[in-house]
């Protein structure tokens, strides 16, 4: 049976194939996997540089609960120990004490008076 494409070019290493399928791109399998996964890993770079950050400060806060539901911290502990009090994923309304928290995932964090912090989780 005569094949009824053209040949094409590899995406990833530009070598010359007869296609199987219309819309075939890559030459092999190897090929196509090794092509996404530099694209991907190449996003996945990029988006470090903001989640580390994110990341760290989270498993910092985190252990500092230690296992309890809230915990009272002096803001220059909480500098000493690397948190950014910049660094928030989203905001979340505290009900109990009605205001609005600074949170990182399930953790979650407010000021108490000018030099203190209080750290809480969601669970």
């Amino acid at each position: 049976m005569k094949n009824k494409f053209e040949n094409r070019i590899c995406s990833y290493c530009e070598v010359e194939f007869l296609p199987k399928r219309s819309n075939q791109k890559f030459c092999t399998s190897a090929c196509r996997t090794a092509y996404h996964n530099k694209r991907n890993n190449a996003k996945r770079k990029e988006l470090a540089k903001f989640f580390k950050p994110i990341e760290k400060q989270y498993y910092a806060l985190l252990g500092l609960l230690n296992g309890k539901k809230e915990v009272t911290v002096h803001k220059e502990y909480l500098r000493g120990i690397g948190v950014n009090f910049s660094l928030f994923t989203h905001i979340h309304f505290n009900e109990k004490i009605n205001k609005n928290c600074y949170a990182l995932h399930t953790v979650h964090y407010y000021k108490v008076d000018k030099e203190h912090y209080k750290i809480c989780t969601n669970d």
